[in-house]
């Protein structure tokens, strides 16, 4: 017999509730006497509004299909807490009991009351909502009635800053308002998004690209790619599912990437990679926020992040309702990591009955641009091991090493090194490390953001613990195709004696020298601003300079009710057109102010960029002096 649907016109029936929400499971809904209800015989997937003349306003969503399972996911973190009534589906069961809401029972015996979702089967009592008097709704999906690690965490990148930088934009839009205001144009430094200020993107992935969501240039005569171009273009056509890039791959992502990854993983490394131990994601974020999901067990768990840290990690930790415990890297001595601070954070949260799970290190640094030396590496996960900790090692940054004398080295090199030299000691914590690390298509030379390119390497885990991440894939069905894609190329791309490595080779090191020039430039130029004092800018996209600001500038950030940091940095914009992130949106030690900046915009952006932050600077301390 066939799920339906019903409803009355029934005033106080919960479907006539402002925020009413149906989930629709291949379900045909028959004509309500009393309404002008459509009967719906669509198969599953098939999405569509479908409007009545009953009062109130409803909205049906057909679940089933690829493109709303991201929005699904987000609507049950949303209502997390509470209860979800409709049909068994392993698909909707899944999401829902990963975002920690329960699943109603549902059949013929059972009425669901003062519930936002309800879905019914079988045919008995057709008029059942118009024969009573339902209580009406106690809990709607309103910011009191959600998900409140949602509602209180916070990302400063595109934060307050960006939200007034999308003011002025409208304003400089308009010839009458734009020809008073101070300058013609923004330049946007708040975010690591190179193609955005100008950044030219490597031939080879986007012809490579091009020809994966268009195979018919392939065939063209005389071609139009070079050869290599079209062997790589075909190698992963014919890895997808119906030899085209809008099918759904593997959930873990498609095998001949996961292969050219751990391929390059081992050429890094010079210690072996599984192919089965990586994961394709969309983007790195995608990746970081699935593994603080997966790893709290309680209300009591935390993480350990470093401050200042991407602002990912909090907002995520926050959503999913753990702790965040900060140790603080030491700025005057280049943003160091001491393991005597690590343990000093470790012991406090222990002392706080938080119970640390896990600790992230960004290396290269995000938004300090420190690159960590080994030593550092191995005492951190010498400590980490020893208390069980799971580390997150966002390595985003790996291609981006500017100063001589500095050097990446991953965790996973660092790791299988330390197990190498206790190899003859089988119960040294150190054999039981577990380590998930991340990378992403959007940073280092690429710069492909919007590619949505990324990746983890788990090691440490076992096959129950590898399902339960499969898992937490599957719910997703798999990251988008092409962001795969450009991380198969990135992680091999052409090499000596293919037709594209002159000119890979040509673009790749512009793109690098042009990085290390501005970074060397701008770190000169803010030290010489007085008041200011950047450490220097060793790896990554930023700098992150420390700010002077005067009892008074901070008595009238007070006013505004800002962080004085803040008010830095809505002052700058309003003044100059520059858009940076104040420093308290990824943390700082009390009593200091910073703000981060990308060396992004090429040279003659960057030195419009200093001469207007110099400018500023001086006449904003005199302001407030």
């Amino acid at each position: 017999q066939q799920p339906t649907l019903r409803t009355s016109v029934a005033p106080a029936h919960p479907l006539h509730q402002p925020n009413a929400v149906l989930l629709r499971l291949n379900a045909p809904v028959p004509p309500v006497p009393g309404t002008a209800a459509h009967s719906l015989n669509a198969p599953l997937g098939d999405a569509s509004l479908v409007s009545t003349q009953s009062p109130g306003l409803w909205l049906l969503l057909f679940c089933g299909i690829a493109s709303v399972v991201a929005a699904l996911r987000r609507a049950m973190v949303g209502i997390q807490q509470s209860s979800v009534f409709l049909q068994p589906h392993a698909g909707y069961q899944a999401m829902l009991g990963i975002a920690g809401t329960s699943i109603g029972p549902n059949d013929d015996e059972d009425t669901a009351k003062s519930v936002s979702a309800q879905v019914r089967s079988g045919a008995a009592e057709e008029e059942e909502w118009s024969a009573k008097s339902v209580t009406p709704l106690e809990r709607r999906l309103t910011v009191e009635h959600m998900n409140q690690g949602v509602h209180e965490a916070e990302y400063a990148v595109r934060g307050a800053v960006v939200v007034k930088a999308a003011e002025v934009a409208a304003r400089l839009a308009d010839p009458e308002q734009a020809e008073h205001m101070p300058f013609k144009r923004l330049i946007a430094c708040n975010i690591g998004n190179p193609h955005a200020v100008h950044q030219e993107p490597i031939t080879f992935f986007r012809q490579v690209a091009a020809a994966v969501t268009y195979p018919a240039l392939l065939d063209l005569d005389p071609p139009v790619f070079p050869a290599d171009v079209c062997r790589r273009a075909t190698e992963y056509i014919k890895a997808m599912p119906g030899n085209s890039a809008g099918s759904y791959t593997e959930s873990e992502g498609l095998l001949v990437v996961r292969q050219q990854i751990a391929s390059y993983i081992e050429r890094r490394d010079g210690f072996p990679a599984d192919p089965e131990m990586i994961e394709l994601t969309t983007g790195a974020s995608e990746a970081v926020k699935r593994c603080i999901q997966v790893i709290f067990e309680s209300p009591h768990d935390g993480v350990m992040v470093p401050c200042p840290q991407y602002p990912l990690y909090s907002c995520a930790i926050t959503m999913f309702g753990g702790h965040v415990r900060y140790y603080y890297p030491e700025e005057t001595t280049g943003w160091s990591v001491d393991i005597n601070e690590v343990r000093r954070s470790f012991d406090q949260a222990t002392a706080d009955n938080v119970e640390v799970r896990s600790i992230v290190v960004i290396n290269p640094g995000n938004p300090c641009g420190s690159v960590l030396p080994l030593h550092t590496i191995r005492d951190i996960l010498a400590f980490a091991a020893a208390e069980g900790l799971v580390v997150f090692a966002d390595e985003v940054y790996q291609d981006n090493v500017y100063t001589e004398g500095c050097e990446f080295h991953s965790f996973k090199k660092a790791l299988r090194m330390l197990q190498h030299e206790h190899k003859g000691e089988p119960g040294h914590p150190i054999h039981k490390a577990q380590l998930i690390s991340f990378h992403s298509t959007s940073k280092g030379i690429l710069g492909e953001c919007g590619q949505r390119g990324g990746y983890m390497e788990l090691i440490g885990f076992g096959p129950s613990m590898m399902a339960e991440f499969a898992k937490m894939g599957a719910s997703g069905l798999s990251s988008n195709t092409l962001g795969q894609i450009f991380c198969g190329v990135m992680a091999c791309p052409p090499e000596p004696g293919d037709e594209s490595y002159e000119l890979y080779h040509k673009e790749r090191s512009a793109i690098f020298e042009g990085m290390k020039r501005r970074a060397r430039l701008l770190t000169a130029a803010l030290n010489d601003i007085p008041g200011m004092l950047c450490q220097p800018i060793d790896g990554a996209m930023y700098a992150f300079p420390k700010i002077e600001l005067s009892d008074r500038a901070c008595a009238a950030a007070e006013q505004q009710d800002m962080q004085p940091d803040e008010f830095y940095c809505m002052e700058l914009l309003e003044a100059t057109g520059i858009i940076c992130v104040p420093g308290s949106g990824f943390g700082q030690k009390p009593g200091t102010w910073h703000l981060r900046m990308t060396i992004l915009p090429p040279d003659d952006m960057m030195e419009d960029v200093i001469n207007r932050i110099r400018e500023f600077h001086l006449q904003f301390t005199q302001t407030y002096a």
